[in-house]
């Protein structure tokens, strides 16, 4: 076997070798693989509709920051980050309509559903996700929830109604339970506000 064929098994063997620990530290092996949590509902309320019109819930738009499985963390100098060893069970924006969705019917308004589904819509209710967030920045740490929602009539494409939505809460502490806790119930108080709102204009 010549010098050559040497060389070159060698530099292929070498060149594996060097692939392998690459992929091995991006994908992280030996790491602790992240807890995930889920966004749950709130307690049901009740509320009366104005009228029987469909109401079809988009997947909310947000900034590439919030749209993902990430757990967003806001810090000091405008620094964002992400809670450790932590993630959504879905991307935010699916699950915010999710959750969305849910506290329609749960407070009594069956005309709601998704774009995929097969009804004839009349009212389009657009969302998008200003803030959902640990702020570490305060003394003491909050999270932040804050959706802009748009009904739009879909005949004639106008803008029904626009309103800003949004709930603060102290968070006791940084623990992975306790942050993802305080974010649900800060949803849910929106969502609240959101479903009364709703069907009393759609």
């Amino acid at each position: 076997m010549t010098k050559a064929v040497l060389g070159r098994r060698a530099f292929l063997a070498v060149s594996a070798l060097g692939l392998t620990s690459t992929l091995a530290g991006c994908i992280g092996l030996g790491a602790t693989a992240p807890v995930t949590y889920d966004l749950t509902p709130g307690a049901p309320q009740r509320v009366t509709r104005r009228s029987n019109r469909i109401v079809v819930v988009r997947e909310p738009s947000t900034i590439a920051t919030y749209d993902s499985e990430r757990i967003v963390v806001r810090q000091p100098g405008g620094i964002l980050s992400y809670l450790k060893d932590s993630q959504w069970s879905d991307r935010l924006p699916l699950l915010v309509q999710a959750r969305m969705l849910q506290a329609f019917r749960d407070a009594g308004v069956t005309n709601v559903g998704k774009p995929t589904d097969p009804v004839a819509l009349d009212v389009i209710l657009s969302t998008d996700i200003r803030s959902f967030e640990l702020d570490t920045t305060p003394d003491v740490p909050v999270v932040r929830v804050g959706l802009n929602i748009q009904l739009v009539d879909d005949r004639s494409r106008s803008v029904m109604a626009s309103q800003d939505f949004a709930a603060q809460l102290p968070s006791p502490s940084l623990e992975q339970p306790t942050v993802v806790a305080a974010l649900n119930s800060a949803l849910d108080s929106v969502l609240r506000e959101v479903v009364a709102w709703t069907a009393a204009r759609a």
